[in-house]
C-alpha cells in the first residue's frame, strides 16, 4: 500500500521505505535487556575499584612511572568524564579494554593476575550480554521489516538527525575537541614565543595533554563508529507505534509551553513576534515557538475567557497549560510513525506521514520519540516535558491564599480523567482528582 506524506510540496528528494504498523501487544514484546543505568554502574564502579586496588592495595602495585604525566593530566580527567557520560551501552567494552591494558602494564603474577583475569571475564560477559540484547532487538526489527504492509515516501531531509555526526551527543564532540585544541594552541603559542621556535623547548606536559586528547577523540570516534554500524544493521523502515509512554522500549519527549509553526500563522497570533522567539532558529526543536502569555489567541487571558465548551475543544493541547503541562497525562490514544529505530540507544525521528492502518488517529505534534532504552520499570515511565529550547519545564508555584480560581472543568468528555483549573492571571492547571473549592474562594468563580 502506498501512502501520501504531509511534507511540503516543494520537497523533491524522497526515499521509498517499507512501512509496518504494530499492535500495542507487538510493541510491548520487545525483548528485555540490561537497563542502561545498571549497565553503566556495573562497569564504572567495578573499574574504579579495580584501579584503586591495583594502585593502593595490590601486593604488586601498579607503578605509574612514565604514565604518571598522562594519567594525571586534565585531558585524561575530562576524557574519563566524556566516556562516563557518553559511552552508553558500549561501556563494558571499554572496561574490558582497560583490564587488558592494566594486565599489559603490570605483567602480573599471583593474586594480581587472578584479579585481572576475573575482571576481564566479568567485563567480557557484561559486554556479550549487552551485545546479545542489541542483536535480539535488531532481529525483531528486521522481522517487522519483512512483515511490512506497504511502503511510504518520505522527504530525504527527514532523516538528517540520523546522520553519523548526530549519533554522538554534541557535548561529547565539544569536550573532545576542546581537549585537543587547547593544548595545541598553548603549544603553538609557546613554540612561537618562549621556545623561540624550538620544539624541544616546549613543555613536555603539553605534548602529553595533546596525546591524551587525541586518544580520547579516537575513542569517541570508535564509539561513534560502533553506533554507525549498529544503525546500519537494520535498514530504514517506517514503524507505526502506539503513542503510550509505558508501552514498548521507546521513551517520549513532550514539547510543552510551545506551538508548532503551523499554529502561529493566524493574523491574530503574536507568539512568533514575542521577544522569547528572537532566536527561534537556535531552538533544540526547530519549527516550534514559545507560546506568548500576551497573545490574543494563545495567551492567558484568551484561554481564561473561553466558555467551558470552547475550552474543551483545546483541552488536550499542551500549550494551554504552559509550564504546568507536566501533570497532563497522555490520552492513551493515537499512534505515530517513526523511522531510524535500530536497537538500544537509537534516537528515531518522527515522520510526517498520513497512515491509514490506524484509521487516521494520530498523536499530537507535541509528542516526539526519544531514546530507545530499557528502563528499570517500563510500566511506570512517563513523558519528559521540555520547552522548544530543550529546557525542562517547572510548574508555576501555587499561592493558594491569593489565587483567584475561575472554574474547574471536568475533562472526561475529552478522554482525560481529571479537571482543568483556570486561575486568573495564570496558566491552566491540571488536577487528576476533583478538589473541593474552599468557601472563601467560591466568590472568585464565574
Amino acid at each position: 500500500m502506498q501512502m501520501a506524506n504531509q511534507a511540503a510540496s516543494g520537497s523533491t528528494s524522497h526515499k521509498n521505505i517499507p512501512f509496518c504498523s504494530l499492535r500495542e501487544d507487538e510493541w510491548a514484546q520487545v525483548p528485555r535487556t540490561i537497563p542502561d543505568l545498571w549497565l553503566g554502574v556495573g562497569v564504572w564502579v567495578p573499574l574504579g575499584a579495580l584501579l584503586l586496588y591495583l594502585i593502593r592495595f595490590a601486593p604488586q602495585p601498579l607503578v605509574l612511572g612514565s604514565w604518571a604525566p598522562i594519567l594525571l593530566s586534565y585531558s585524561f580527567f575530562i576524557g574519563v568524564i566524556v566516556l562516563l557520560g557518553g559511552a552508553g551501552r558500549h561501556a563494558a567494552w571499554i572496561g574490558l579494554a582497560a583490564a587488558i591494558w592494566f594486565d599489559a602494564l603490570l605483567d602480573p603474577t599471583g593474586t594480581e593476575q587472578q584479579v585481572l583475569y576475573a575482571a576481564m571475564g566479568y567485563f567480557g560477559l557484561l559486554a556479550i550480554a549487552g551485545l546479545i540484547g542489541q542483536l535480539r532487538f535488531a532481529a525483531l526489527l528486521t522481522t517487522w521489516r519483512r512483515q511490512a504492509q506497504g511502503s511510504v515516501q518520505v522527504p530525504s531531509n527527514a532523516f538528517k538527525p540520523l546522520r553519523y555526526s548526530q549519533l554522538i551527543p554534541t557535548w561529547m564532540w565539544g569536550l573532545t575537541s576542546a581537549i585537543v585544541v587547547w593544548p595545541l594552541l598553548k603549544a603553538g603559542w609557546k613554540f612561537f614565543t618562549v621556545a623561540d621556535m624550538d620544539f624541544a623547548a616546549v613543555d613536555a606536559e603539553l605534548y602529553y595533554e595533546l596525546g591524551v586528547g587525541l586518544g580520547v577523540m579516537a575513542l569517541v570516534q570508535l564509539v561513534g563508529l560502533f553506533k554507525w554500524f549498529e544503525s546500519r544493521s537494520v535498514p530504514l523502515m517506517a514503524l507505526e507505534i502506539p503513542g503510550v509512554p509505558e508501552t514498548g522500549p521507546l521513551g517520549f519527549i513532550g514539547v510543552g509551553n510551545g506551538l508548532p509553526a503551523s499554529q502561529v500563522q493566524s493574523a491574530q497570533c503574536t507568539c512568533a513576534q514575542d521577544e522569547a522567539n528572537n532566536q527561534a532558529e537556535d531552538f533544540k526543536h526547530p519549527g516550534w515557538f514559545l507560546v506568548s502569555d500576551r497573545c490574543a489567541v494563545h495567551g492567558i487571558r484568551a484561554v481564561n475567557e473561553l466558555s467551558a465548551r470552547q475550552f474543551l475543544e483545546i483541552a488536550q493541547e499542551p500549550w494551554v497549560y504552559g509550564a504546568n503541562v507536566e501533570a497532563l497525562p497522555c490520552a492513551g490514544t493515537g499512534r505515530m510513525v517513526i523511522s531510524g529505530l535500530y536497537g538500544w540507544g537509537s534516537k528515531p525521528v518522527r515522520l510526517g506521514v498520513r497512515s491509514f492502518f490506524s484509521g487516521g488517529l494520530q498523536t499530537g505534534a507535541h509528542l516526539l520519540p526519544g531514546t530507545a532504552r530499557e528502563p528499570l520499570r517500563r510500566a511506570t515511565r512517563s513523558i519528559r516535558w521540555v520547552d522548544p529550547r530543550g529546557n525542562a519545564l517547572a510548574p508555576e508555584a501555587i499561592d493558594a491564599a491569593s489565587e483567584q480560581v475561575i472554574d474547574r472543568i471536568n475533562l472526561a468528555p475529552v478522554g482525560l480523567r481529571g479537571h482543568a483549573v483556570r486561575v486568573a492571571g495564570q496558566r491552566v492547571r491540571f488536577e487528576a482528582a476533583d478538589a473541593r473549592i474552599p468557601a472563601e474562594r467560591d466568590a472568585a468563580r464565574s
